[in-house]
């Protein structure tokens, strides 16, 4: 079971400190997918926000998916 360390809230504010930065995501798919995308959020909206890679294409995720920590965020350099 996933352990939740911060609410919805918490998840709310990290996004938004993020927001216009460069990061890598690190995204678990499910059955063993894991990607890594490297890029910037693009727009916070109240219940997603959008991340768009350097390559153009754009996710959406939930602050669901960051409180589950099946989306991480990491320093570009980090990876």
């Amino acid at each position: 079971m996933r352990e939740i360390r911060f609410g919805l809230q918490g998840a709310k504010k990290r996004v938004n400190m993020l927001a216009g930065r460069d990061v890598v995501l690190v995204v678990n798919r499910g059955r063993n997918k894991i990607e890594k995308l490297r890029g910037r959020i693009d727009e916070v909206h109240d219940g997603i926000f959008t991340f768009k890679e350097d390559e153009g294409k754009i996710n959406s995720f939930s602050y669901s998916d960051v409180l589950t920590k099946s989306v991480r965020f990491f320093p570009p350099d980090a990876m």
